[in-house]
């Protein structure tokens, strides 16, 4: 159960009560940019074969492609 969804039967419900929150070790910077964005594609709910368009027309959309497979650690 989150929130009183439960994650078997209301899991679309339940994701809206669902996020990250990073602690001291965090484990952002050692993922790249893609990781990043299949990861909290995922918590959100997109579905598994929607992954790749998404996140590839969402890099070309904000002109962040080229960036997609650097370790979020080395952006600067």
């Amino acid at each position: 159960m989150i929130a009183t969804h439960s994650v078997k039967t209301d899991i679309a419900n339940a994701r809206k009560h669902m996020g990250y929150c990073p602690q001291f070790d965090a484990i952002i910077e050692d993922l790249t940019g893609r990781e990043l964005m299949y990861l909290f594609s995922r918590l959100r709910g997109v579905p598994e074969r929607q992954l790749k368009s998404i996140v590839d027309n969402t890099a070309k959309g904000l002109l962040f492609a080229e960036h997609l497979d650097k370790k979020c650690g080395q952006y600067r």
